[in-house]
């Protein structure tokens, strides 16, 4: 998808794509970590539901997409990139609910000022029984964010263009519950994007990169 189409356009072309079928696994696999396999909870399994918001907005004629970091002294997920959200609480209506509180808690965001374009893949995070639903959202103008929670230590910005370029795809040796391994991920302005939420991106990158006709 052109990000210099007008954001009317643009929004609607993600709005359709949106509503088609998605990439899912084909993507997800891009960025697997070794050792791990792409499945979805069966019934047998007591999984925690949760949500991100996949907040995008215009920046200097460029769609970007806001990040967060997680501090490192965070018991689980120390230090790494991640979408804004967590695990839906009784009080959420739904997982839309869940993704934009979320977002309003940790970093300041409005939920009444994003608009939903609609939902990517779940991706299941066997080593935690996380099910991860990603909300796409939509603002009209750079986010008046902020770190407001504990949870966070830094919001990060980056386009979309910078993320589908091969350049930024590598490998890296990281720490995990199960031992130091090379995994895979995008290196963007010093920053290192892996698990689930360079899966998650995986699909957002095959979504802008197909061209859907009106």
């Amino acid at each position: 998808m052109d990000s210099n189409l007008s954001p009317d356009i643009w929004i609607k072309k993600v709005k359709k794509r949106l509503e088609l079928l998605l990439p899912g696994s084909v993507s997800h696999v891009k960025m697997l970590p070794p050792g791990r396999a792409l499945m979805l909870p069966s019934d047998q399994i007591n999984y925690h539901e949760s949500a991100v918001l996949i907040l995008l907005f215009p920046l200097k004629d460029r769609i970007h997409i806001c990040l967060i970091k997680r501090p490192s002294t965070m018991k689980n997920h120390a230090g790494q990139i991640a979408f804004p959200g967590g695990k839906r609480e009784k009080e959420d209506s739904d997982l839309v609910h869940t993704a934009l509180r979320e977002a309003q808690e940790e970093i300041g965001i409005e939920a009444n000022a994003v608009e939903i374009l609609g939902f990517m893949s779940d991706v299941y995070v066997q080593i935690s029984d996380f099910l991860i639903t990603p909300v796409v959202g939509w603002l009209n103008e750079f986010p008046e964010a902020a770190v407001v929670s504990s949870e966070v230590d830094e919001i990060i910005f980056i386009s979309l263009e910078d993320l589908a370029n091969s350049m930024s795809r590598c490998e890296r040796e990281m720490d995990t519950r199960t031992g130091r391994i090379k995994v895979p991920g995008y290196e963007i302005n010093g920053c290192f994007i892996w698990g689930a939420t360079a899966m998650m991106l995986a699909e957002l990158v095959d979504i802008f990169l197909d061209d859907v006709q009106l």
